[in-house]
């Protein structure tokens, strides 16, 4: 655009120049058109800026690192002309708040549709919105620019990666965690209700043993407990004392669908917990197969962080709801209103960051999958 300001400035400069050297009318009406060309694009182009309809069609879901194709729709219904638009489209990834902005440049033919494709990806999961963030109608030179009011969106979801943990749920004291359903095809920590019953093998555990069937069969016979469907964990991600680096918050996003997508495969019942920074209240959504997980993952690829504000614990302790016997805290820097929920459930608390606590599992962003292929709730 700067280009076609400096080349108009220049043959203007010509044209003028020209016509003091010749004293030529014909160059002095030429400069003088050129100089009110811009002037009579202004009603023009305030007249076609309410009547332009403008879409952002983007592709759904992508994988990290691959790119989708986004196209902006323009739509002149009018018999003018639109003769030079200007675009300032922006791509937010609104989990980690990373945003890069790329301009375009077209026009319109009368009674036309003008459509513009750009490339969009990134290397960070979390959900893409691209917006127009500025629309301008210039006249040919590109020397008055009208803006366009233009609220056209759309997101791409770049989906985080997940890998296999084994999950152990450990039976807490004090709390009732007493269940009438059980899963049909694994076993769990319940002695309560047997799952099956077997012959002792080494390494199986002296409580497990059936001493009266034993007896009766003159061998050993084992019990192996069954795994309550109804005992329920909390998964929340603390989104509040995020530092804004886009390694943490990938990797904290990667962990918390691991676990959701590992919880659902030993048919644990589970709900999911973050603080919405906004509205400063907590979000929950229960998630009970494959497909509420994948319907939900765009909703919390937006669950943007912030550095300094109210945390999702306390709103978290003050909001009354009963909460269940195992909660797994999920941050990176963990707020100190964590530690009253201590006093309500057995709290896990999983941090990626340089803070350390007592009984915390923290890992790293580089290895994470390794530090965590086997939990303890």
């Amino acid at each position: 655009m700067i280009g076609m300001r400096l080349g108009w400035l220049l043959l203007l400069a010509i044209l003028m120049a020209s016509f003091v050297y010749s004293g030529s009318p014909v160059i002095l009406a030429a400069a003088l058109l050129l100089i009110l060309l811009p002037a009579l694009s202004i009603p023009v182009n305030l007249y076609l800026r309410k009547r332009l309809a403008v879409q952002v069609e983007a592709a759904g879901i992508l994988r990290k690192g691959d790119r989708g194709t986004f196209r902006i729709l323009i739509q002149n219904p009018t018999m003018l002309p639109v003769l030079r638009i200007c675009c300032r489209i922006s791509v937010e990834n609104q989990l980690n708040g990373s945003l890069r902005e790329t301009r375009l440049m077209s026009g319109v033919y009368p009674r036309g549709r003008q459509e513009m494709k750009l490339q969009a990806g990134d290397d960070y999961c979390g959900r893409l919105k691209i917006s127009v963030a500025s629309f301008q109608l210039y006249d040919c030179f590109g020397v008055i620019g009208i803006p366009c009011v233009c609220d056209a969106v759309g997101y791409m979801t770049v989906q985080p990666d997940t890998f296999l943990q084994t999950i152990h749920i450990l039976p807490t004291a004090g709390m009732m965690e007493d269940s009438d359903l059980y899963s049909p095809d694994r076993p769990g920590q319940d002695m309560s209700e047997p799952f099956q019953i077997r012959e002792y093998v080494p390494g199986d555990s002296m409580r497990q043993i059936h001493w009266k069937l034993s007896g009766k069969l003159d061998r050993l016979i084992v019990r192996d407990p069954s795994l309550p469907i109804t005992r329920s964990v909390l998964l929340f991600w603390e989104r509040t004392g995020q530092s804004g680096s886009l390694e943490h918050t990938d990797a904290q996003a990667e962990v918390l669908v691991s676990l959701c997508r590992n919880l659902m495969e030993q048919s644990i019942r589970f709900t999911v917990g973050w603080n919405d920074v906004e509205s400063n209240r907590c979000m929950f959504r229960e998630l009970r197969d494959m497909d509420d997980l994948v319907a939900f993952i765009p909703r919390l690829m937006c669950a943007g962080g912030i550095k300094e504000g109210v945390s999702g614990a306390s709103i978290l302790m003050g909001s009354g709801a009963e909460l269940p016997a195992h909660i797994v805290y999920l941050a990176e820097e963990p707020q100190s209103e964590v530690l009253e929920l201590r006093r309500c459930s057995h709290v896990t608390m999983l941090l990626c960051g340089r803070t350390q606590l007592d009984n915390a599992i923290c890992f790293e962003p580089v290895n994470y999958q390794e530090q965590l292929s086997q939990i303890e709730i």
